[in-house]
């Protein structure tokens, strides 16, 4: 039968992300720090809110995807709100850097021990992931950055062809027919290396730690795999991206749930305005795009701490102790819903990697030195062979 049509031979596996709470404080965790770059930066930059404007950027573009697009946007957008795009092209880069460079040391952390989970069911501390995060964090960092650089060298070939066929008599006729065909190949692997980079940018993070065998390997990894089961790939993506938004559209209801039914006891009219939100007008509650229109307090109510300035002062440990557990709730749905799609990517790796390469799923590379062999000897990875016997502690095999 033909393998390159991706046929089910033995079954469609969805992802599994079993629940790992370490992985669940990790991601909040993660998102607390993203939420502190992104204060850092605009009060750096006297801008609002980089790192969710680059967000929202990314979320515009992702939204354009049939399907899992809308879904993912509005998503975003009950977590960031919709952003007033109004950074310079150099604060987006520079914003998009410190984002990857926080983002790297988290998402290798989160990576690992959810990676760990499904293999070998080891636990991994906190302190043990976040020191792999800091170690392996420019690994990950350097992931999307040799793509943009794999793209980059073609466009810099495509503009030399452009000069040179721009000199006169020689460029547009002789060297025309030479170079456009060439234009042609290069245009089509810049636009493969783009595409394959920014949807299989996960999955390079994911190889990386699972492998540890550097970017470079991961980027020819991830394309080997999402180009020999692109349906495979797609089709399990679709999936954790749709999980993952179910997870964060209900945290967005569950907290105005949490507002909108306490204030129904409320009778004391500033209580009142400080828990929930106003009545929204009927375009308003039928777009949640246009949320970001409302004043701070309507959007936010307990959960921005910045409105205990218009409480008064008996109720300011009532106001800070509903923001503080209201906010502790929150962070954990969203730090499950990062868990999901990082975890999701972890096990839709190890399924492409069996099925292109043949290589088990529990196979992983182990980060401790005391799990690697001496050098000039066989090192286990993973878990023995079941028709062969685990090397012998201690003593000679023969002997007894």
């Amino acid at each position: 039968m033909s393998q390159g049509l991706d046929l089910p031979q033995a079954g469609f596996r969805a992802p599994r992300v079993p629940l790992d709470l370490r992985c669940v404080m990790l991601g909040a965790v993660a998102w607390l720090a993203v939420r502190g770059l992104d204060l850092l930066l605009g009060w750096a930059l006297k801008a609002t809110r980089p790192v969710a404007q680059l967000v929202d950027l990314v979320a515009d573009q992702i939204g354009q995807v049939a399907f899992i697009g809308p879904a993912f946007r509005m998503g975003m957008a009950s977590i960031w709100g919709q952003q007033e795009h109004a950074l310079a092209w150099w604060e987006t880069l520079l914003t998009a850097l410190l984002f990857l460079a926080v983002w790297s040391v988290f998402g290798a952390a989160i990576l690992r021990t959810a990676a760990l989970k499904l293999t070998r069911e080891e636990p991994l501390s906190l302190r043990e992931a976040l020191k792999f995060g800091g170690k392996n964090g420019p690994a990950f960092l350097l992931a999307p950055v040799l793509v943009v650089a794999f793209a980059g060298f073609f466009v810099l070939c495509n503009a030399v062809a452009g000069l040179l066929m721009s000199i006169p008599l020689v460029g547009s006729s002789l060297l025309a027919i030479v170079l456009f065909p060439l234009v042609l190949v290069s245009s089509l692997l810049v636009v493969l290396a783009l595409l394959g980079g920014f949807v299989g940018l996960p999955l390079m993070w994911a190889g990386i730690a699972i492998e540890q065998n550097g970017p470079l390997e991961a980027l020819s990894r991830s394309f080997s795999y999402i180009f020999a089961r692109p349906f495979r790939f797609f089709f399990g993506y679709f999936l954790v991206f749709v999980v993952m938004t179910v997870v964060v559209v209900a945290g967005s209801h569950f907290e105005r749930t949490v507002k909108e039914t306490v204030k129904l006891g409320v009778w004391n009219d500033n209580l009142d305005s400080l828990i929930s939100l106003k009545p929204r007008e009927p375009d308003v509650l039928h777009d949640p795009f246009k949320e970001a229109e409302r004043p701070q307090l309507e959007e936010d109510g307990i959960g921005n701490l910045r409105n205990i300035e218009r409480a008064g002062w008996t109720e300011y440990v009532g106001f800070f102790w509903m923001w503080l557990l209201l906010s502790a709730f929150v962070l954990g749905i969203h730090g499950y819903a990062l868990y999901l799609f990082l975890g999701g990517t972890v096990s839709l790796y190890l399924q492409l990697r069996r099925e292109v390469d043949g290589t088990e799923e529990e196979e992983i590379y182990p980060e401790s030195e005391a799990d690697a062999a001496p050098p000039g000897e066989a090192r286990w990875v993973g878990t023995p062979p079941k028709d062969e016997p685990p090397p012998a502690s201690g003593g000679d095999a023969s002997s007894g």
